[in-house]
C-alpha cells in the first residue's frame, strides 16, 4: 500500500470533521429531545414495509445513550456508519497534527468493492424487513 503527506485542505478537512463529531456529543440533549418532531418513515407509510433507513432514529438514540447492542438491534449498518464517523471524526485530527502520512486510496472502487458495498446494504434492509416486518 502506498502512502502519501495529507494536503492542507485534506487537514483542514480533518479538524472539521472532529468539530463536528465533538459538537454532536455536547449536543446530547438536544438531540435526545428531537425525536418526537421528526416525520415518519414515508416509504413505509406508502409500502408497509421497512425502507433501508429504519431503525436509524431509534439506533442513533440509543447511541446517545451508549446502548450499542439495542442499537445495532434497530439498525446494524446505521449503528457502524455512527460509530465509524465518530471514532474517525477523534482520530482524524489526532492524525493530521501529528503530521503522519495517510493510504493513498484510490476513488475507484474495484467491481468486487462496489458490489459488496450493495450486497451489504442489501443484507441490513433484509433483516430490517425480517425484524421490523411489515405493518
Amino acid at each position: 500500500m502506498k502512502w502519501r503527506p495529507l494536503r492542507t485542505e485534506e487537514r483542514q478537512l480533518t479538524y472539521l470533521w472532529g468539530v463536528v463529531v465533538i459538537a454532536s456529543i455536547s449536543l446530547r440533549r438536544l438531540w435526545l429531545a428531537l425525536p418526537p418532531f421528526l416525520p415518519r418513515c414515508a416509504f413505509r407509510q406508502l409500502t408497509g414495509i421497512p425502507c433501508p433507513t429504519c431503525g436509524s432514529t431509534h439506533a442513533a438514540i440509543a447511541l446517545l445513550h451508549g446502548e450499542l447492542l439495542r442499537a445495532l438491534a434497530a439498525n446494524p449498518l446505521v449503528t457502524l456508519t455512527g460509530v465509524a464517523f465518530a471514532a474517525g471524526g477523534l482520530i482524524a485530527p489526532v492524525w493530521a497534527l501529528t503530521r503522519l502520512p495517510i493510504p493513498a486510496v484510490s476513488l475507484k472502487f474495484p467491481l468486487w468493492a462496489r458490489v459488496a458495498a450493495v450486497l451489504i446494504i442489501l443484507a441490513n434492509w433484509i433483516y430490517l424487513i425480517l425484524t421490523l416486518g411489515p405493518r
